[in-house]
């Protein structure tokens, strides 16, 4: 069996983290009040459910910054519910 993985969204050049008065850095930005403001970002932003979908396909592009408003730390979380679950609906 073999498992397709998300592909990249296809950007319009309108999402929040594409704005002109959007740094791309604050993404990235390890500072807490950085963060807080990304995730506000990415919670409007329509591609946000396509955009965390390809980051947890894609763990090690993925180590560092906010994407589809998560933290690195949200999306491994994330990574070890998913797993469980899988494995629990195939247990049936």
């Amino acid at each position: 069996m073999t498992t397709r993985l998300a592909p990249f969204p296809p950007l319009t050049g309108r999402e929040p983290c594409r704005r002109d008065d959007v740094d791309p850095d604050l993404f990235f930005d390890a500072d807490s009040t950085a963060i807080t403001r990304a995730r506000r970002l990415c919670i409007a932003c329509p591609l946000r459910t396509a955009c965390l979908s390809w980051a947890l396909d894609h763990p090690a592009w993925t180590t560092h910054g906010v994407w589809g408003a998560t933290t690195p730390e949200r999306r491994d979380e994330l990574r070890v519910e998913f797993t469980t679950n899988s494995e629990k609906g195939n247990a049936a």
